[in-house]
């Protein structure tokens, strides 16, 4: 699953020179300890694969229509877990192409990569009624410097993954992972640098701003 972020750390290396701000989510009532929920930092662009999936799922890269009503407590947990260990076993895994022409993220299938797991875990919690601010693609790099793909859920007390490589829904900061960008909750189709992957190109970019003042 490599081949998913090949191109991803030379484009977040280019995005230090930008000036654009992060789309932050910054929620009054989220007074939870420091590290509960991913730091987000300047935006990043969008994996190549992902502008695919938005033109070939429309839907699923529109913003609400209408407000929805984040599930609370344990009934959320309770979905996450079966979602995620729903598709965990409907889909069977497998190696795609890396062939970023022929690649695609696909809805449901019933052989996929890690991609494929996690869109389809985003698609159903959507239809389960989930405001799609609360649901996000991940970007990460595994111990072995694999790019891999994971949803992020954030509730009220952090942020949790789900991940077709663990059977548990876990909090962000006990899955073992670099953490690279993930989409903004302010708009699906925008991603932002998160983790210390953000924040190291946050310093760079300020780094560069004040060599050339």
């Amino acid at each position: 699953m490599s081949w998913i972020i090949n191109s991803l750390v030379a484009i977040g290396i280019a995005l230090t020179g930008a000036a654009a701000k992060a789309d932050m989510l910054n929620n009054g009532s989220h007074n939870q300890a420091k590290g509960t929920f991913i730091s987000e930092y300047d935006n990043a662009l969008a994996p190549l694969q992902f502008v695919k999936f938005c033109m070939n799922y429309d839907t699923e890269c529109a913003a609400d229509a209408a407000e929805r009503i984040l599930p609370s407590g344990d009934a959320a947990m309770s979905m996450l877990r079966e979602v995620n260990n729903s598709v965990n076993a409907s889909i069977t895994p497998m190696q795609k192409s890396i062939n970023p022409m022929a690649a695609r993220w696909t809805v449901s299938p019933s052989a996929g990569d890690c991609n494929d797991y996690a869109v389809t875990k985003r698609h159903q919690l959507i239809e389960m009624g989930w405001p799609k601010s609360a649901l996000r693609l991940a970007v990460v790099l595994t111990n072995g410097g694999q790019g891999h793909l994971v949803l992020v859920a954030r509730l009220a007390d952090g942020d949790f993954v789900l991940d077709n490589l663990s059977s548990t829904v876990r909090p962000w900061n006990a899955a073992d992972y670099q953490w690279i960008s993930m989409q903004s909750a302010g708009n699906p189709r925008f991603w932002v640098a998160i983790g210390e992957h953000g924040e190291h190109l946050r310093a760079t970019r300020l780094a560069m701003l004040r060599t050339v003042e």
